[in-house]
Order: C-alpha cells, then sequence, then structure tokens
C-alpha cells in the first residue's frame, strides 16, 4: 500500500510492507528492553504520594510535603500524572511503574519508526536516526512525567508535513487536553509546535486550534495555576542544585558521552540554521527546528530536542551515511551505559545501593515518622514509606523557600551547621544521611539510632521516646 506524503518540500512513496512491520515492533521491543531498567529516579515516589492524596482528597493547595512550611501555597502542575502512577502503584507496585515508563519511551520509538517511514526515508536511514535519538535521549531514560513530553513531541512532527486531515484541529485539542494535566510546564511544547504550523499557513481553521488549545489548557484549575506556580517558583538558585537545569554546556564534565552528547547538539543548531536558510522549506518547519536547537543549547534537560533539526536534515539530505550516525551513536550509548547498569539490576526493581531501604523498614518498625532532614537523593522515597507525618525538608519540586535554598547551598558548600540550624529553625527531628558521609555531628546533641552499609539515622536530643526506650531495652 503506497502513501503519498510530503516533507522538507519533498513528494514521495512509502510502501507498508511487512520489513516496516519489523521495524517498528522491533523498534519498540529493542527499546523496551533497553530502559527496562531499575528505578533510580528521585521523583517518582513523591509524585506516588502527591497522587495518593489527589485519589483520597483532590489536588492540595498548600506545600503538603514540607517539613519548613507546610502551609505554603503550592499546586502541582503534574497531577494527571500523578492520578495515574499512585494508581498504578496500588495495583501492580513499583514493578508497574517500571514497566509503564519502560513502555512509554518504547512507545516513543516505535512511533517515530512509524513516522520516519511515512516519510519515504529508507530502513538504512530510519535506523540511522533512531540511533541518534537514542543517543540524545539516554539521559532522559528516567520514571517521569517527561517521558510523555517525549513522546506527545514526536506526535506532533506531522505538522511539520503532510496534508492537513479534517480531524487534525480535534484530536490536536484533545492532546492539548491531556498534555496540560499530566505535565502543565511540558504542555508549552504543545503552543511552540501548533503555533509554528499556524504561523506557516495562517487560516480560520489554524488559528481558532491554537485559541481551543490555550483555552482548554487553562480550563483546569491544577494545571492553570501550578503552571503559573511553577514559574514563578524558579529563581537563579534551583540549578546549582538541579543539574539538569544548567546549561547544555555542563555537559562539558560528563567525559565521552556529555561530549557526544554536546557535538549532537551543536550539530542540531548547524541543522537548523541550514533548514532556516533553504528557501523551499516551510516556515513552520523553519520556526520548530530553530526554536527545538536554541532550546537544547539552554538547557541541559532540553538537549535531546536537538534530534529534531538533525533528524529533519537527514530526511531532506538523505545522506548515504546515515546509518554511520546511528551506529557510532549506540556504540557510544552502549560504552556509556554498559558498566553501570549489568543484565542482573535490570531485573530488579530498585536500583541496588539507591535507597535507604533498610534504614526506611527500621524507621517504620518504630513508628518513626517526623519531619525529616535528608539528601535530595532520598527525600521522595522517604516520603514515598513514611508520608504523612514524615514529611521532608526539601525535595525535588524546587517550591521551598529561599531560606531553605540558602540552608541547602550552605550545606552543600561544606557548611556542617546546617544539620542543627534545620532542628532549630524548621523542627525536623530526623537525619537520615549516607553512612560512607557521617556528618561530624556533636554527640552531645545527636544520637546515632540505627546505622547500614547505606545510610545512618541521627536523632537530635531529647530524642523520640519510643526509640530510647527500645535502646534502653536493647542495652
Amino acid at each position: 500500500m503506497a502513501i503519498e506524503s510530503r516533507w522538507c518540500g519533498l513528494s514521495v512513496e512509502a510502501d507498508r510492507r511487512p520489513w516496516d512491520v519489523l521495524l517498528i515492533s522491533g523498534s519498540f521491543l529493542v527499546v523496551l528492553a533497553w530502559a527496562w531498567r531499575p528505578i533510580w529516579d528521585i521523583d517518582l515516589f513523591w509524585h506516588v504520594v502527591v497522587g495518593r492524596l489527589i485519589l483520597e482528597g483532590g489536588v492540595p493547595s498548600t506545600d503538603v510535603l514540607s517539613a519548613a512550611d507546610p502551609t505554603a501555597p503550592w499546586t502541582t502542575f503534574q497531577w494527571g500524572y500523578e492520578v495515574l502512577v499512585a494508581a498504578v502503584e496500588a495495583t501492580l507496585g513499583l514493578p508497574g511503574l517500571k514497566a509503564l515508563h519502560a513502555g512509554l519511551l518504547a512507545g516513543t520509538f516505535g512511533l517515530l519508526a512509524g513516522l520516519l517511514r511515512k516519510t519515504g526515508a529508507s530502513r538504512t536511514l530510519c535506523l540511522g536516526i533512531l540511533g541518534l535519538a537514542l543517543l540524545m535521549v539516554e539521559d532522559r531514560i528516567r520514571a517521569r512525567p517527561h517521558l510523555f513530553e517525549l513522546l506527545f513531541v514526536v506526535g506532533l512532527t506531522p505538522l511539520l508535513y503532510g496534508r492537513e486531515r479534517q480531524a487534525m484541529p480535534v484530536i490536536l485539542v484533545l492532546l492539548m487536553g491531556v498534555w496540560a494535566n499530566l505535565h502543565a510546564v511540558s504542555s508549552l511544547w504543545w503552543l511552540a509546535f501548533v503555533g509554528a504550523w499556524t504561523v506557516s499557513k495562517p487560516s480560520v481553521k489554524r488559528l481558532g486550534t491554537l485559541a481551543a488549545g490555550a483555552v482548554v489548557a487553562l480550563a483546569s484549575p491544577p494545571a492553570r495555576k501550578g503552571l503559573i506556580g511553577a514559574l514563578v517558583s524558579h529563581s537563579d538558585w534551583p540549578a546549582d542544585l538541579v543539574p539538569e537545569l544548567l546549561p547544555t554546556w555542563a555537559y562539558w564534565d560528563q567525559g565521552f558521552f556529555g561530549w557526544a552528547v554536546l557535538l549532537g547538539v551543536l550539530l542540531g543548531l548547524a541543522a537548523a540554521l541550514h533548514l532556516v536558510s533553504a528557501k523551499e522549506q516551510d516556515l513552520g518547519l523553519k520556526l520548530a527546528a530553530l526554536g527545538c536547537a536554541i532550546a537544547a543549547v539552554l538547557m541541559a534537560r532540553w538537549a535531546w530536542l536537538a534530534v529534531l533539526p538533525l533528524g529533519l536534515w537527514m530526511l531532506w539530505q538523505r545522506p548515504s551515511w546515515g546509518w554511520a550516525v546511528g551506529a557510532v551513536s549506540v556504540g557510544v550509548v552502549l560504552a556509556h551505559v554498559g558498566p553501570r547498569w549489568s543484565l542482573q539490576d535490570r531485573l530488579q526493581t530498585l536500583e541496588t545501593g539507591r535507597f535507604p531501604v533498610t534504614a526506611c523498614r527500621a524507621m517504620q518498625d518504630q513508628d518513626l515518622r517526623v519531619p525529616l532532614d535528608t539528601t535530595s537523593a532520598w527525600s521522595g522515597y522517604l516520603l514515598y514509606c513514611l508520608y504523612p507525618q514524615g514529611r521532608v525538608l526539601a525535595d525535588g519540586r524546587l517550591v521551598f523557600g529561599p531560606q531553605v535554598s540558602e540552608l541547602l547551598l550552605a550545606r552543600q558548600a561544606g557548611d556542617l551547621s546546617t544539620f542543627d540550624t534545620a532542628v532549630g529553625v524548621y523542627g525536623t527531628q530526623a537525619l537520615v544521611w549516607p553512612t560512607a558521609n557521617r556528618p561530624p555531628l556533636d554527640e552531645s546533641r545527636w544520637r546515632l539510632v540505627h546505622s547500614d552499609s547505606l545510610a545512618q539515622v541521627w536523632l537530635p536530643l531529647p530524642m523520640w521516646p519510643r526509640w530510647q526506650n527500645s535502646l534502653e531495652q536493647a542495652d
């Protein structure tokens, strides 16, 4: 069956054959196996906690996870995702969440393979672009809501080519409605792509689609309030605490893998400039390519967007060496990931040695559910195990106030007095800290009540009575 398509100004025919089915299904299965990793991301767990809260009593309007100020205004902008992961976890547990996120990424690559074939690109060129995409996305393979961003951005690329379908406006508006409630901030990419599509060929239908999508996004109170809150809460300090918010040049310190990503970003910018200078290219395609290239340069978390201008350029030029790009990209990814992930690790639900599992069990056994001071890497997991009494001083939402951020930055700079400050100012009643980085606490004011190979639990004196009684009985 032949399909007439247009990409980058070229009219082509793409034959749907069994080999194409194999390419699409093979891409899905390979990436599914590739993404089938133990859970290691810190954010997933607090998303589950917020989802539980929403299912029990609605979307929170205050910072309910905070040990510093639980009454501070806060509305989540990812409430749909949080309900989804809470429901999956309640039904299938953490293995279900692992499968959900691996399936999302695999579906993205399967969709990308199908869209590439519809452009008439050869199968070898498709494999080249898919390999390049794997390299640029590798650092984003995490159990987080941004995997929907990858999927939906790929799903929007048909706007850059082909004939306008009658049902397209309805599909686009529905997509915006879903996306805005899954992750309101990343749904701004919908406005960017549909805006470029509208500008390229203004019409009542396209302008109406753009306006309707914006109205649908703003019609959801959690999406609207959460989006405003997220944009207002971000200032100069989060990038110092969250590496993915740094400029993309931060990859320079990541060895050969980081250099490969930076090279991809630079090539994406060059490809975008070439596409912009080509007279035969559609204005919407030019805007989308250039916008993605600039975003890839500006922030590390958006580096993967360089795939779009690079892929568009390769589809336009149809280089015979496209397969080599994919082969080299896959080689770099294998060399980068090989030392970190083993087959045995992939069969685990949680990454070994990543989370304070034993310490959390000890705290649960003693019903030690109190406001906590801990590392940013453990905050989400401790919330997952010990909430609602076990709130944390700071977590990955980046909504804590300037005083807490100053404390965290001072601690990052080596100020050990911050452990006492957290108790005195914010009322934290326990400290969970890595054993390998044991803080030199004053034992006249602190007592170690649990220690394992990974984590220690310290209590400020006077100690919590139940733990005190247990220790006295043990003595």
